[in-house]
């Protein structure tokens, strides 16, 4: 959240348009995961603190996971998955 925005609120309109869908579709998929996962977490209207309690770790730790910053491994998906309530599911292409 950036200014009272939510991340629907930022992203209203730009997941229709092309040029926004092609930079979306190229970008790393650390920061599609990033964003997938702060659209989860606001959807599950957790904080970043409560979802870091949640899962062991610290406010400043899901901060740097939600703005692909940090070095994700499987277990730390997995357990941000369990908290949640979603599944993880991952695929090679």
């Amino acid at each position: 959240q950036k200014a009272g925005m939510t991340l629907d609120e930022v992203f209203a309109g730009s997941e229709k348009d092309p040029g926004w869908k092609a930079a979306y579709a190229k970008a790393d998929v650390e920061v599609r995961m990033a964003i997938q996962i702060a659209k989860a977490r606001e959807s599950a209207q957790l904080t970043q603190d409560q979802l870091a309690k949640a899962i062991g770790t610290t406010q400043s730790v899901i901060s740097r996971i939600e703005r692909a910053d940090q070095n994700l491994t499987l277990e730390t998906l997995s357990r941000i998955a369990g908290a949640l309530k979603r599944d993880l599911v991952i695929h090679l292409r």
